[in-house]
């Protein structure tokens, strides 16, 4: 059995230069794709908050959401409390989508000018599989800070759901 470090060391052929430009052309197309999905959920999870203050702000003007002195309360309490509990999770849940989180979108100058000295040898290679497996471990950790943001934006938009649930339930119960 060879050792992989001496496969690494072996002059490819032309096909595996080939494959290896694939597949880091691949691997930089990957990553900026997550970095376009990052930019999109961070769009969204600002839209879902601007759409919660005008569910409120509407709700205010037209004059469902208001308080009278001489007949009481015209919107249940226990509504107002309900909605500035939705309102205050999901504004948690937006700021964990817009707030910025460490990601790598490939290699920074000097990983590809100097690798570093525990990379096998052939990284010094102007593409290799080192730096192609290094953006594959970049684009893995990234999928998980992803799907977590939209976790976190999915929530947000059933609380939005709720917020006018409540808003048409207290109404209707008036």
């Amino acid at each position: 059995m060879s050792d992989p470090q001496q496969q690494d060391v072996v002059s490819p052929g032309p096909q595996e230069d080939e494959r290896l430009k694939l597949g880091y052309e691949m691997a930089k197309i990957l990553l900026a794709a997550q970095d376009r999905t990052v930019t999109n959920l961070r769009t969204r999870a600002s839209a879902m908050l601007a759409t919660a203050a005008l569910v409120v702000t509407f709700s205010t003007s037209v004059g469902l959401l208001r308080f009278d002195a001489q007949k009481n309360v015209i919107f249940p309490q226990w509504a107002a409390w309900v909605m500035l509990a939705l309102i205050a999770v999901q504004g948690f849940l937006v700021m964990f989508v817009l707030w910025p989180v460490k990601m790598k979108y490939g290699h920074t100058v000097v990983e590809i000018v100097d690798p570093p000295k525990d990379a096998p040898a052939a990284a010094e290679k102007p593409i290799s599989r080192w730096l192609i497996e290094k953006m594959r471990d970049y684009l893995d950790a990234n999928k998980k800070k992803i799907r977590r943001m939209a976790v976190a934006l999915q929530a947000a938009m059933l609380l939005l759901l709720a917020e006018v649930a409540v808003v048409i339930t207290a109404i209707a119960l008036e």
